[in-house]
């Protein structure tokens, strides 16, 4: 995209000295003499925090044309639940009017980022739109056509029928520093061209818990309420690094941690869209132990190291590296000729491979490494959580330190519970706030090895537990709600 924004190095110079000083005026009090000493350091007079002020004017005035007000028709069920369910702690902050019988309305925002016509916004915003109406800054209205989302970022592409129009230029989001000056733009609460200023608070924020798990965002203080979603957020070059998405909040309204999605991948995200409507990621189908391998994990591997990323099962049975034939406690180690450090870095590897490409992998099986070539599919988005299945109540049987009961696998307990590990033992019960308790095992789990050794019946587990000698923590692999997995568990 080529840039649309006037005087950019003249404004960057300016901004320099700006924030110099603002910098000398709020730290007043740390003396005369160092401000003096400071200031003659500088080549240039320093400007007045009212520079400071008409910087930011200036901005505004450049940036807000290519901002826009998005209102949104969804087509609902009746007696559909609320657009977004509030009451977590990281919340999209779309839109939430009252349900009607046959359609909700709600507003959001977005940034032109072409002359002809192509918006970026958030997935949460315009994925589920049958109607969307676009206003500019300078009162025109259009109405919009989805071209694509990407659920997995939250990104989505609108266009409307104009041309000529101003737009916004992509920065890079790669060079921002942690307390760099930024703007967020958009209509919180239907309120059209509103600008909230504050810093990049942290960068790299990790929030695949709520579902983007490629999405590194940045966090800001700039105020971000509902109806931010999908607006801008500005660097002092005047130049888009991020688009907002999400919020903490306790209340619903901003309490100062909101969260951008970075301008470099929302570039890469807008390109594939525009191009083929979709976004399109490598896949290898296996699911990943979440956690960075510890010793005592590694030890229970036959693994030497904690890089890696461990294979807690295969999330697709007739995937690719189930035919390739890797296995659960399997650690891969490189992809496609690149070192694998976590299980996201894979994650994120993988998927920026193309679809089809037969990739070479490296991985350690009880201590020997290993290679296969894999040819990737392509990732969809899936729900990997699983109910576990209720157990039969079973005597519970107290098995000391670890505070739990077990009963062997059965037949019938294979088929009821529809098991792939067909031996192990059953936990029936459980004490509260024992170490298996504090681990997250519950009653159905199913435990098939322990330290690596392999656990086929009860008196294994038993034998297993009784020779626990001072050991601080022990590894469990376990079967639940049909995912196979691994569980630390630290003892007293």
């Amino acid at each position: 995209m080529e840039v649309n924004l006037q005087n950019q190095k003249t404004l960057s110079k300016r901004v320099r000295a700006m924030i110099f000083a603002l910098a000398l005026f709020l730290a007043g009090g740390i003396g005369f003499g160092v401000e003096r000493t400071i200031a003659q350091q500088s080549s240039a007079p320093l400007p007045s925090p009212q520079d400071l002020s008409r910087t930011f004017i200036g901005i505004a005035k450049q940036v807000k044309p290519a901002v826009v007000n998005i209102d949104v028709t969804e087509e609902v069920k009746r007696n559909t639940s609320s657009l977004r369910q509030r009451g977590g702690s990281q919340i999209p902050f779309p839109f939430e009017l009252p349900d009607t019988p046959r359609r909700r309305q709600g507003t959001g925002s977005g940034v032109i980022v072409s002359p002809d016509g192509y918006i970026l916004t958030n997935e949460h915003v315009a994925g589920k739109a049958s109607k969307m109406k676009v206003k500019l800054s300078d009162g025109r209205e259009f109405t919009a056509k989805l071209v694509g989302t990407d659920p997995e970022t939250d990104l989505a592409v609108i266009k409307i029928d104009a041309d000529n129009l101003t737009y916004a230029k992509l920065g890079n989001s790669d060079v921002l520093e942690q307390g760099e000056w930024v703007i967020a733009l958009g209509s919180p609460f239907g309120l059209d061209q509103t600008m909230t200023a504050g810093i990049v608070s942290a960068l790299g924020r990790d929030l695949s818990r709520t579902g983007q798990q490629f999405t590194k965002f940045i966090q800001t203080d700039a105020s971000i309420n509902p109806g931010n979603s999908g607006g801008p957020l500005i660097n002092m070059n005047g130049e888009v690094v991020g688009i907002n998405s999400m919020i903490y909040s306790q209340s619903g309204a901003s309490e100062g941690i909101g969260f951008s999605i970075p301008a470099n991948l929302a570039s890469k995200i807008y390109g594939q869209l525009v191009k083929n409507g979709k976004v399109q990621r490598g896949y290898l189908g296996v699911g990943l132990y979440p956690a960075k391998i510890t010793p005592a994990l590694a030890r229970s591997l036959n693994f030497k190291g904690t890089e890696g990323a461990l294979v807690r099962d295969l999330a697709d049975p007739h995937g690719p590296a189930a035919k390739a034939g890797l296995k659960s406690g399997d650690v891969i180690i490189e992809v496609d000729g690149k070192a694998v450090t976590s299980s996201s870095q894979l994650i994120e590897t993988v998927a920026d491979l193309p679809v089809g490409k037969s990739v070479r992998v490296k991985y350690v099986r009880d201590g020997v490494e290993q290679t296969a070539n894999i040819v990737l599919a392509e990732r969809n988005v899936r729900n990997n959580q699983n109910d576990l299945p209720e157990d039969e109540e079973n005597e519970p049987e107290e098995t000391g330190v670890l505070g739990l009961g077990v009963t062997n696998v059965t037949p019938e307990a294979v088929t009821q519970l529809k098991l792939k590990v067909r031996s192990g033992v059953i936990v029936t019960s459980i004490q509260p706030d024992s170490p298996a308790a504090d681990a997250g095992i519950s009653k159905g789990t199913v435990i098939y090895r322990m330290n690596g050794k392999p656990i086929t019946n009860r008196q294994d587990f038993l034998r297993e537990v009784a020779n626990l000698k001072g050991e601080k923590e022990i590894v469990l692999q376990i079967e639940r709600g049909g995912v196979m997995d691994f569980v630390t568990v630290t003892l007293d």
